[in-house]
């Protein structure tokens, strides 16, 4: 008698230590992400509980911030690790008397946009990262890995932001309508219970920048509340 194998299929889970006093960014990560994605979160608010759980779990990013008034996210990174882990510290300063200690990979001064340090963390998924040129219907040539539109007929090109040319790319993907909520999920990690305006700002901009560089006003249609490139 032969037995069937079962398939296991292994999801790849991120474990995060946040060190904090408050719990400020705790209340973050359950109000604006979705816990569901492959995330496992981990809690301290003293030096003792943050070591036993680093000697427990293997860590795969470290958020320090300040305990009290005593220890600054410094004096915490210098408190917990006595040579400089594999892993990213990504460091919370505080407004005064603290600095960049040289363990720390990146650095977010207070008061933090939570979306930045997301964007540090999580890769958003289904990003499509085209090796050539692409040539719009509107006489644009998006450069993907440049960051750059190209008018032709202008014989102009512009730079755009790392997030303008990921909604760019996105967008021409998907070549249909796509959800404020898709966007915001597959660009900046949020799920759909956030309410933001932060996409809105981005397609302001990137249609201001284009009509006053190309005077292409019609460049990224709205329509419920979902977005497709003209």
């Amino acid at each position: 008698m032969v037995s069937k194998i079962k398939k296991i299929n292994i999801i790849n889970i991120m474990k995060i230590l946040i060190v904090e006093n408050n719990f400020l960014l705790k209340e973050n990560f359950f109000s604006q992400l979705d816990l569901k994605s492959n995330l496992n979160l981990f809690f301290s608010s003293s030096i003792l509980k943050s070591k036993r759980i680093i000697i427990k779990e293997k860590i795969d990013f470290f958020i320090i911030s300040s305990l009290g008034s005593k220890l600054n996210s410094f004096n915490v990174i210098k408190e917990i690790f006595d040579q400089k882990p594999k892993k990213k510290i990504i460091q919370i300063l505080d407004k005064v008397d603290d600095n960049k200690h040289k363990y720390s990979s990146h650095y977010l001064k207070k008061p933090i946009v939570f979306n930045k340090l997301l964007s540090l963390i999580i890769k958003p998924k289904n990003r499509v990262y085209q090796k050539k040129n692409l040539e719009l219907s509107n006489g644009l040539i998006f450069k993907r890995y440049q960051r750059k539109l190209l008018s032709i007929k202008k014989k102009k090109e512009i730079v755009l932001t790392e997030k303008e040319s990921e909604i760019l790319n996105y967008l021409i993907k998907e070549k249909k309508f796509v959800r404020k909520t898709d966007l915001l999920h597959n660009i900046w990690g949020f799920n759909n219970k956030v309410k933001t305006r932060t996409l809105e700002t981005h397609i302001y901009r990137l249609r201001k920048k284009i009509n006053k560089n190309f005077g292409i006003k019609k460049f990224i249609f709205v329509q419920n509340n979902s977005y497709k490139i003209v």
